[in-house]
Order: structure tokens, then C-alpha cells, then sequence
């Protein structure tokens, strides 16, 4: 008779990291990054019927310290996140939040209508709103019947 058990696929791959953390800290164990790699915010992209939506998660950016550009249809969002002094006595033990320059860009289909754009930095999150073309919005058409 057989038993059914629960297999988890993940669990080697945790117990490798944890192990890679514990005996080679500065090595860049599996999902974290290494000192070297620019850091990349985390981003969300979504389309409803009028527009596009992307929004950036940029906690502890000031407003005046992120730029946005659009040439060619593609998008590039750029800033500057500000790291933290550090008293020269104390000891780091570990450091997970990135600092520096960023970049993103994202390649916008046709149908966005550049001269609109409007963006808003809220609560470290900039949303971002890519509206559609008015012909490409998508529209109902009555059907008359004889």
C-alpha cells in the first residue's frame, strides 16, 4: 500500500541557501544579490480598459530624486536612493535594503498616448498611468434592430 506524502520541490533549494548564508556569507547564496548588481525596484504592471498601470516600489525616495523619460516608446524611470551613514564604530551584520542609482525602462505599445502620462509618488510607491489612445480604447457599438 502507498502513501500519499507531501512533497515540497522548494525545500532542497531553502535548505541550500540557508546553508550557503551560514557558510559563505559573502558569496551571494540562491536569491539574494550580490554587492556589485545595480538595484532594480520591483514592479507591477497592469492594463485595464483605458490605460496601462505601472507602479514602482520606491521606498525612502524623495519625489525630486526620481526622473522619468519617454523617447522612442520606451519608458525609463531613474533615480537615486540615498544609503544609510552608518556609525563608524558599529558592526554590520547583515544588509538586505539596496541603495544607490536605479534604472527600469519598459518598451510602451502604440496604443499609449505619451502626451499623457501622469505620474504620482505615494508612500514609496510611484504609480505611473500610461493612458490608451482614444481610437484604441475599446468602445461598444449599438446594434439597431429592423
Amino acid at each position: 500500500m502507498a502513501l500519499l506524502t507531501h512533497f515540497d520541490p522548494m525545500l532542497n533549494l531553502h535548505s541550500l541557501n540557508r546553508w550557503l548564508e551560514k557558510e559563505l556569507p559573502d558569496f551571494g547564496a540562491f536569491g539574494s544579490s550580490s554587492k556589485n548588481e545595480p538595484w532594480r525596484p520591483a514592479v507591477d504592471i497592469v492594463e485595464d480598459g483605458d490605460a496601462f498601470i505601472i507602479d514602482v516600489e520606491l521606498p525612502g525616495i524623495a519625489d525630486t530624486a526620481v526622473d522619468m523619460k519617454i523617447e522612442k516608446q520606451v519608458l525609463t524611470v531613474t533615480g537615486e536612493r540615498e544609503t544609510d551613514k552608518q556609525n563608524p564604530t558599529a558592526k554590520t551584520i547583515r544588509r538586505e535594503r539596496r541603495g544607490g542609482r536605479f534604472v527600469r525602462s519598459f518598451h510602451l505599445p502604440d496604443t499609449v498616448d505619451t502626451e499623457k502620462v501622469r505620474a504620482k509618488l505615494t508612500h514609496g510607491v510611484l504609480h505611473i498611468e500610461l493612458p490608451k489612445k482614444e481610437e484604441t480604447k475599446p468602445r461598444s457599438i449599438k446594434v439597431e434592430m429592423k
